[in-house]
């Protein structure tokens, strides 16, 4: 019976890795490239679930988990729209000095002055477009490797929810209190490094829907990176219980660690903090899980389990409906606020407070020049906002920066003549 269970759970996780390697295989080879949503690898695992019949079980371990992720999507989105109604200090400059200090330059411009080289074209190589497809897995990675640790482990699934719990809360503590600019913001919309290609973002050409409903928005969420921290803390999960069995995966996070910063996408100081928060978060997990019964990681595979009491399943089944409640509240106002009102949320509108703090540092800065009038004329300060425009239209570099920089001095001289 014993050994009955083990094959079933062996199928059931070989379907769960067959269906996302063919997927992940299907993008690739027909250059399909997304975001992979959480909800395929949620529905995937709930069919698995069902399949070895402990649906019932599974809820009780992961619906809580589930509901938290969804709330978690949604904070990015409201911390976001929180910034820019507040003006909240977003930071520009800290985390570009600290990079120059380590490393004399900024690795993202490195990389791809060294590697980067789509045909006259336009066309990236197959390079690009793998890390392309490892970069959008990295939102399901972790449910697999839930997945894989409530199938196998069950006993230490709680550490592995405890750790995802810690690390998700202290990541939107930190975006919230330390909002900042990634690499590519900082030379594309500041012309403060060199260009960066974000070949990722011209790359993905397909969407499904994810169960955040894509509310997630939130382009200075930056620091730490979660899309490091989340890999590195599964790393650190699958070595206490697997060792170098899990080989595979480390490699899967290195080409991770290695996507995100070649693609301008992250800081490699935004990296390492990511690492550390990760480092903490397993940390504090372990010292929780630490007096809880359970055989050890090394011990015999146990059966999944007795299926859960109606009791305990249905206070589960509560809170996480609670905790989804709030998640689709604050996804409802996400949505009203990036679809009705999405001239109020684009990329001038936050309050860069580097720039405004050290204002004769940019007198010539044709980008950082059109910020300030963007940010004016968010806030429908036209005056202000043609005089940084006009300032900025002798800055410009291109035809097209003139063009763009004429047309705002025009409509602020509208808006003015209406006042008057």
């Amino acid at each position: 019976m014993r050994e009955k269970g083990r094959t079933s759970q062996r199928a059931s996780l070989a379907l769960v890795i067959a269906a996302l390697s063919t997927a992940l295989a299907f993008l690739l080879v027909f250059q399909r490239f997304l975001f992979l949503p959480k909800i395929v690898m949620v529905l995937l695992i709930m069919l698995a679930a069902w399949l070895l019949g402990k649906f019932g079980l599974f809820m009780k371990d992961w619906f809580v988990f589930i509901a938290f992720i969804y709330l978690f999507d949604s904070l990015r989105g409201i911390i976001y729209i929180l910034t820019c109604k507040l003006s909240l200090p977003v930071h520009t400059l800290y985390v570009l000095k600290a990079e120059k200090a380590l490393f004399g330059g900024i690795p993202s411009v490195f990389l791809q002055n060294l590697l980067l080289r789509p045909d006259p074209a336009g066309n990236f190589s197959w390079l690009e477009k793998t890390l392309t497809v490892f970069y959008g897995s990295h939102f399901i990675a972790f449910l697999l490797v839930g997945w894989i640790i409530w199938l196998y482990r069950r006993e230490t699934h709680s550490l592995y929810t405890a750790a995802f719990y810690f690390l998700m809360s202290l990541g939107i503590l930190f975006y919230a209190i330390a909002p900042t600019v990634p690499p590519w913001m900082a030379s594309d919309h500041f012309g403060l490094i060199p260009p960066l290609t974000r070949f990722n973002t011209i790359l993905f050409n397909f969407a499904i829907p994810d169960i955040s409903g894509g509310f997630d928005t939130n382009p200075i969420a930056a620091m730490p990176s979660l899309h490091a921290a989340f890999p590195i803390l599964c790393s650190f999960l699958l070595w206490g219980i697997y060792r170098w069995k899990a080989f595979a995966f480390y490699v899967y996070t290195l080409v991770i660690l290695f996507a995100i910063v070649y693609t301008g996408d992250h800081y490699v100081i935004d990296v390492i903090a990511g690492l550390a928060l990760a480092v903490a978060c397993y940390w504090m997990a372990r010292k929780i899980h630490a007096g809880r019964p359970g055989k050890p990681a090394g011990g015999p595979e146990p059966e999944i389990g007795p299926r859960p009491g109606r009791a305990a399943l249905n206070k589960r089944i509560l809170l996480g409906l609670g905790v989804f409640l709030v998640g689709i509240v604050i996804g409802s106002v996400n949505k009203t606020q990036f679809l009705l009102h999405s001239n109020s949320y684009d990329l001038d509108v936050p309050r860069y407070a580097d720039f405004f703090k050290n204002e004769a540092l940019y007198r010539d800065n044709y980008r950082v020049q059109a910020y300030f009038g963007g940010h004016a004329l968010a806030r429908r300060d036209y005056r202000k906002a043609l005089a940084r425009f006009e300032r900025a239209a002798g800055l410009a570099g291109s035809p097209i920066e003139a063009n763009e920089t004429q047309m705002k001095i025009n409509f602020c001289r509208r808006m003015l003549r209406k006042e008057n």
